[in-house]
């Protein structure tokens, strides 16, 4: 019996071609989901945060340590905020939940950059903070940074040079915040060639890809989020499944994108259930390094 050619996805005409002009639109935010690994990660960010120690945590491309970091942190946007402006309810709540300051470094990031694109956001949560906690905008004080946060998250840390580095452990101990630096394996062993800022080092963690008993498991219960759904009673969603975790080897932001292509070739294929067919033909799209 012959099978049914898969029809693949085609290429997004140009502009100049004569089709429908393109909009630039964000994409829908993917569902959060809470994993092991994120389980180790708030333990490891409440420790810093607790004991205000410098913490570095590392791991390969994609297996959701941004994504994990964002989530616990919940940092508010505050860029339309000036400080002692009354807080709306809405950004009250979010103040109030916030757990941490996340920042993600410049490519460029000298000292100065570091001091507008993350003590500016530090000096307008604490200012957010001190005026939902007396309720009157006039009673802010210069210091208001302290009651900020007790932990501030960077991420592509990689990029950070020497001097930025010391600028930031100056920060954190002039402000008395905990810190975490996120970033590569390697992460860690590189900071290791500098005594003073190592020395103040007080956790490592390795964020670690998906075991396939959790892929399992996620794949069971939250595919459906991603809009692709494996019928555990067929056999040939349940060989799709093992070729999903197959391909993506619990790397976390690998299994959102085939997924989104799986979800195409079956809208454009009009096809109803998953199949190994319909994993291949998704995994064809994408460009897979040897990292992932």
């Amino acid at each position: 019996m012959a099978t049914k050619r898969i029809r693949l996805p085609s290429p997004v005409p140009s502009e100049g071609s004569g089709s429908t002009p393109l909009t630039i639109e964000r994409p829908p935010p993917q569902p959060f989901l809470e994993t092991r690994e994120h389980a180790r990660f708030v333990e490891f960010a409440q420790a810093c945060s607790h004991y205000r120690y410098i913490g570095v945590c590392h791991g390969r491309p994609g297996v959701g340590k941004t994504r994990s970091a964002s989530e616990f942190a919940r940092f508010p946007d505050l860029s339309g905020y000036g400080v002692c402006n009354v807080l709306s309810p809405k950004l009250a709540e979010e103040v109030a939940g916030c757990k941490a300051v996340f920042y993600t470094a410049y490519v460029s990031n000298p000292p100065r950059t570091l001091d507008s694109g993350l003590g500016t956001p530090l000096a307008k949560l604490g200012a957010a903070r001190l005026t939902l906690a007396l309720g009157s905008p006039e009673e802010i004080v210069y210091r208001a940074i302290r009651t900020a946060c007790p932990l501030v998250i960077v991420d592509e840390a990689d990029r950070l040079t020497i001097k930025s580095l010391e600028h930031l452990r100056h920060m954190s101990d002039d402000h008395g915040f905990g810190l975490v630096l996120m970033g590569m394996p390697g992460l860690e062993k590189r900071l290791a060639r500098y005594a003073q800022l190592y020395s103040r080092i007080g956790f490592v963690h390795e964020f670690k890809a998906l075991s396939e008993a959790e892929m399992r498991m996620l794949l069971a219960k939250h595919a459906g989020d991603f809009g692709v759904v494996f019928d555990q009673e067929k056999l040939d969603a349940v060989e799709a499944q093992a070729a999903a975790i197959r391909i993506t080897r619990g790397n976390f932001r690998l299994m959102e994108r085939l997924f989104a292509q799986m979800q195409r070739i079956m809208t454009i294929n009009r096809i109803g259930n998953v199949t190994t067919d319909v994993v291949e033909a998704a995994r064809d799209c994408l460009v897979i390094g040897a990292g992932n």
